[in-house]
């Protein structure tokens, strides 16, 4: 089986199993630690709860760590070198700290005074997968004490026709695509930015809508594209139509932030899927990089000292 197929599985098999997931509160605020898509899902749930701050742990490894908080480590894996040597530092200053993974037996896990376990079955996939990055989202969530209701095969639905009426006018870009989103869709920005890069090989820069037209919009070439999830925004996109380059747009409002984000977060993932099968990508791009791959895992993992 190919990469992409594995990933078409995953996703769409992914719904019977994150209404299964159940998590006791833990807290009533904490910091989340993440890196790739897990500090993005830790984003997410700083922005739907404000109960929470994400770091990654780059961001934190000189700083001061503050007395009283807990550290949460969000990782697939474990095996984050920089989340490791992060934690091993929280628990030597007597900060509780806290391991969501799904390696149960990893260093990260055996470093922390505390494991949840991401409780969801793992597709056979090259990265972390699609459905485990959605409970890492849910399970962050149900740590601060909100459980999203079940309606994912709902959100995944709607997600599938939005995607698909995206993909149909969509063309992967010969350069950079900017990847724009405000507010609670900033995160997933960042999220099909990794996605577009690890799929497609593609160049992709997230902002935030705003921001980018302060300064990175006059860096704007007319072989760059660029891509807006929004939130009844559509005016800006007109507007950058008018400079005489491409620009895709989703409308992705929803009054309910937490049917917003899941819808989204579907959205992106089909939509990766929707541009494979249009250009006829069977695998993962990423994967074919193997110098850049190996580099990538050296420096993420440390892999001689694993």
């Amino acid at each position: 089986m190919n990469s992409i197929e594995s990933l078409k599985i995953d996703f769409n098999s992914q719904i019977k199993y994150l209404g299964n997931l159940h998590n006791e509160k833990m807290f009533e605020e904490c910091i989340y630690v993440g890196s790739g898509d897990s500090f993005v899902a830790g984003l997410i749930v700083e922005y739907l709860t404000q109960k929470c701050k994400c770091y990654s742990p780059s961001d934190l490894i000189n700083s001061r760590l503050l007395e009283g908080k807990t550290y949460c480590f969000i990782s697939v894996t474990g095996k984050t070198k920089a989340n490791i040597e992060l934690a091993r530092r929280a628990k030597e200053s007597g900060l509780k700290t806290v391991a969501v993974t799904a390696n149960e037996n990893s260093k990260l896990a055996q470093v922390c005074d505390q494991l949840v376990p991401l409780n969801i079955i793992k597709v056979k996939t090259p990265t972390a997968g699609f459905r485990t990055f959605v409970a890492n989202v849910i399970t962050c969530l149900q740590l601060l004490g909100i459980s999203p209701p079940n309606k994912f095969n709902i959100w995944h639905k709607k997600a599938v026709e939005l995607s698909s009426n995206l993909s149909e006018s969509m063309t992967l870009p010969q350069d950079t695509i900017y990847v724009l989103g405000n507010n609670l869709l900033y995160p997933l920005a960042l999220y099909t930015s990794f996605q577009m890069a690890e799929f497609f090989g593609t160049t992709a820069v997230a902002h935030k809508l705003e921001e980018f037209c302060h300064s990175p919009i006059f860096g704007l070439k007319k072989s760059h594209d660029i891509l807006i999830l929004g939130q009844n925004e559509k005016r800006y996109s007109a507007s950058l139509e008018g400079l005489g380059l491409p620009v895709y747009y989703s409308e992705l409002y929803n009054s309910d932030g937490v049917a917003q984000e899941f819808q989204s977060i579907f959205l992106v993932q089909n939509l990766m899927l929707q541009l494979a099968d249009k250009y006829g990508i069977t695998e993962l791009q990423y994967l074919s990089k193997e110098g850049i791959l190996n580099t990538s895992s050296d420096i993420i993992y440390d892999v001689d000292k694993q």
